[in-house]
């Protein structure tokens, strides 16, 4: 079932006329990655991934969908198909995480006839997004009074206040009655995925303190310490490749020369060229760096060389001192 809702994603959005980029996963039924296409129109980059199930996520894939939006500076469009109870319904953003869920159709809508959501549904119950101005305005044009509303409504004087003045969110039903008495469903303020906040805060390796490192990552981590930078390591295999490095002073990257993604080899004793294509991919669609860094003896494929990775071997990189030899060594690779 994903693989055809994730079809059907790529069209509405190439239709849309953004730029999809993929894996190559449409044709497995559980894609490994923490997003299931790349997509970008102009400065817009959005994630997709789809969740058979939102009440059962996993904290790592989790945790990677929050730090790729951060470093990439993207956003998570995430399409759910149900919850533990049932279908998820249309013109509704379900939160969970921290981030936002909606379904197919809803992003059809979106896309096709710029019709946002307007409810938010968190777990205990959702609430609906109400415009207070027009509110207002519609009920003085109708002669209805704060008063009358409340008693219509069966909640206080006050509430119908905090309404109004967008202090306070009515539930669905409170909100099905003020459109009823009102007639207008303009009073409804939309909600636009594409502009959700996703927040995550990355500190120095806080994804170390849970995760051992194997003996060579280490190595390469404590070389990564010595230069002056800053990491985040990548270790259930959701991102395609294994380290994000930045600049000490500017954490989550910028629009210059960081972040870097890198992937490592140093067991096979070769270049893995999947890894080395997602590398690309990523480099391609951000312009960013993207670095391959390997042990002394991993053989390195003809057919990869002058791809626009820079492939550093480990002895070139003990050799750095700073940041500034660093940057050097990147741009001479």
């Amino acid at each position: 079932m994903s693989s055809t809702v994730i079809e059907r994603i790529d069209g509405l959005l190439k239709k849309a006329n953004f730029e999809t980029f993929s894996l190559g996963n449409f044709g497995s039924k559980k894609s490994k990655f923490c997003f299931d296409l790349l997509v970008k129109r102009d400065d817009l980059v959005f994630s997709v991934k789809v969740f058979p199930n939102i009440d059962n996520l996993n904290q790592d894939l989790v945790r990677d969908i929050k730090s790729l939006s951060t470093i990439l500076k993207s956003k998570p469009l995430l399409i759910g198909i149900k919850n533990r109870y049932q279908n998820l319904e249309d013109n509704t953003i379900y939160v969970r995480n921290g981030l936002p869920f909606i379904t197919l159709t809803t992003l059809e809508k979106i896309l096709a006839n710029n019709i946002y959501p307007y409810i938010l549904a968190k777990r205990g119950g959702g609430v609906v997004f109400l415009d207070g101005v027009l509110m207002k305005e519609i009920r003085e044009q109708r002669l209805i009074t704060r008063k009358e509303l409340s008693e219509k409504l069966g909640i206080t004087k006050r509430t119908v206040c905090s309404y109004e003045n967008e202090s306070m969110r009515p539930s669905e039903e409170i909100a099905r009655k003020i459109l009823n008495i009102l007639e207008d469903s303009e009073i409804f303020k939309k909600i636009n995925i594409f502009k959700w906040n996703v927040k995550h805060e990355m500190g120095d390796n806080d994804y170390l303190q849970e995760k051992e490192l194997s003996e060579f990552e280490s190595h390469v981590q404590t070389i990564v310490n010595d230069i002056g930078l800053s990491s985040y390591w990548y270790k259930k295999g959701s991102v395609p490749f294994k380290l994000s490095l930045f600049s000490s002073i500017d954490k989550v990257g910028s629009d210059g020369f960081y972040p870097l993604f890198s992937a490592l080899s140093d067991e096979q004793k070769k270049v893995n060229e999947v890894n080395f294509n997602c590398l690309k991919m990523f480099n391609d669609l951000f312009h960013k760096t993207a670095l391959y860094i390997v042990d002394n003896s991993v053989r390195i494929p003809g057919t990869i060389k002058g791809k626009d990775i820079h492939i550093i071997k480990i002895k070139n990189l003990e050799q750095v001192d700073d940041e500034e030899e660093f940057i050097e060594l990147i741009q001479d690779s």
